[in-house]
């Protein structure tokens, strides 16, 4: 449950529970399965097929969480450069944050849009950085809000410095990552299309 919460997270589903997530696969491996069985009357095939829609199911869910996670990395180090450049010039964190929802890359655009509701809402900031946290569901994000939060609750300077650091390591994590994703991705490759090549010959 711990590995698909996360997941769904990643994914940009954080409203969607793994209960809710998991009743759902199992309800589209029986619609796939018991369809299989009228077609074919075969149980032990109906049977394999459902299982293979449930993980084809699972994939597509980790490969839209992991794309999300990579696109999200790549358009970090603006976010943060944003935000150094607010705080610079004397913006505290709320504000600094709020501005993200006209300045920030489209994509993350909804999620500080929603934190600039909670905040108008009446919201504490503390709790809207929380849900904000949920909302983008990633890593850097995660990093920046606990920096954030902390702040916030006990004070403290050097976080301008912080940030600065930050970002560093985030650009340096997204170049490793990328050089690492291109050398190992042809192996991937080849390991999913040995998976499937048998339940191809299957279903031929």
């Amino acid at each position: 449950m711990k590995w698909l919460r996360m997941t769904l997270d990643d994914a940009g589903l954080p409203h969607l529970s793994p209960s809710t997530a998991t009743l759902v696969l199992l309800l589209l491996g029986v619609l796939v399965g018991s369809l299989t069985y009228e077609l074919t009357k075969v149980f032990t095939l109906s049977l394999a097929v459902a299982i293979g829609a449930i993980g084809s199911l699972l994939e597509a869910l980790n490969s839209r969480a992991k794309s999300r996670r990579e696109t999200v990395a790549a358009l970090w180090p603006e976010i943060l450069d944003s935000l150094i450049s607010a705080m610079s010039s004397g913006s505290s964190i709320a504000e600094s944050i709020l501005a993200l929802a006209d300045d920030c890359p489209v994509l993350l655009r909804p999620h500080f849009e929603a934190f600039k509701d909670d905040i108008d809402s009446g919201i504490e900031l503390s709790k809207s950085l929380k849900r904000l946290k949920a909302r983008l569901g990633h890593v850097h994000a995660d990093r920046l809000i606990e920096l954030l939060s902390l702040v916030d609750d006990l004070g403290g300077i050097g976080l301008i410095d912080s940030l600065r650091s930050q970002v560093q390591l985030v650009r340096q994590e997204v170049a490793f990552k990328g050089e690492i994703s291109s050398k190992l991705g042809w192996i991937t490759g080849t390991a999913k299309f040995a998976v499937g090549a048998p339940w191809l010959l299957v279903a031929m």
